[in-house]
């Protein structure tokens, strides 16, 4: 699980190599010498997509904040604005130093109707508010000719469980929890393993209006010897503050688990919850 929590920062890391992702930092970042790189660029629909990041921290970071403000455009029928922020801490943190991290290569969907559409700006920030990175997305994913728009059916939303453990005792985590307390989700454990390989296995399915989509997908990630270490591990996320304009209603039913380069499992997350509710806060 750790790895997935530090990839999601490090998946926002500026550079200037391609055209939908490129840096607005200065030269105050934390992050010197940011790289990223998406193969290909743009992402194509139902193709493969690999992202590779590279760059020097100039001081360890655990207490992340990113700040988003974005227009999407998804799923053929969401015209939304996206502003707010989110927390994230992990202990231990992102060492300072080089680091480098892949994730892919991993199959986009491809049965999900419409175009995708991203665009504005990410500002990652420390707990001193002294920015990190900061990311310029203008990313626009064609939709696929072959994919046929759903028929629109109702369905009765299940009752949320928001995010729960289905880990097992001989998990690389075997003492996982999870607890959400106040709209802060805490995560802690024992890996007993130091990290440099890994892969995310989601089987979800995200519903949005009328729109249902299933998304079974397998992220393999490889990151920098020494960033996901062995010992006691704990992150937390949120309360963010993120609030979705106009207010669309989404949730997101299933499961993710992360398995280590030898396919032993680490951990494993139930995840039923809403992604998008009716006050427009995103709940995590």
């Amino acid at each position: 699980m750790r790895s997935f929590l530090l990839a999601l920062p490090l998946l926002a890391f500026p550079g200037v190599v391609s055209q939908s992702v490129k840096s607005c930092g200065g030269p105050n970042d934390h992050l010197k010498n940011p790289v990223i790189k998406l193969t290909p660029d743009p992402p194509v629909k139902g193709g493969t997509l690999t992202i590779e990041v590279s760059g020097t921290l100039d001081e360890v970071e655990g207490d992340f904040s990113s700040n988003v403000d974005m227009q999407i455009v998804a799923l053929g029928i969401v015209h939304a604005s996206v502003k707010g922020g989110i927390p994230l801490t992990i202990s231990p943190g992102a060492v300072a130093g080089p680091f480098s991290a892949t994730v892919g290569p991993f199959s986009l969907p491809s049965n999900v109707p419409g175009s995708l559409s991203v665009k504005g700006q990410v500002h990652v920030v420390n707990a001193k508010s002294e920015p990190i990175m900061c990311i310029d997305l203008d990313l626009d994913v064609p939709g696929a000719d072959n994919v046929e728009t759903p028929v629109p059916v109702q369905v009765e939303t299940p009752p949320l469980t928001a995010i729960t453990s289905c880990g097992k005792p001989s998990d690389h985590i075997p003492d996982f929890k999870i607890a959400n307390s106040g709209g802060v989700i805490t995560m802690t454990g024992t890996l007993d393993e130091a990290v440099t390989k890994a892969t995310i296995d989601l089987d979800v399915s995200l519903k949005v209006l009328f729109i249902s989509v299933p998304l079974k997908m397998s992220i393999p990630l490889s990151v920098s010897s020494g960033l996901i270490k062995k010992g006691a591990i704990k992150s937390t996320v949120g309360p963010n503050t993120i609030v979705i304009s106009p207010n669309v209603k989404a949730t997101l039913k299933g499961t993710m688990k992360v398995n280590d380069g030898n396919g032993e499992e680490i951990t494993c997350l139930n995840v039923d919850t809403v992604v998008a509710a009716a006050d427009n806060r995103v709940v995590v």
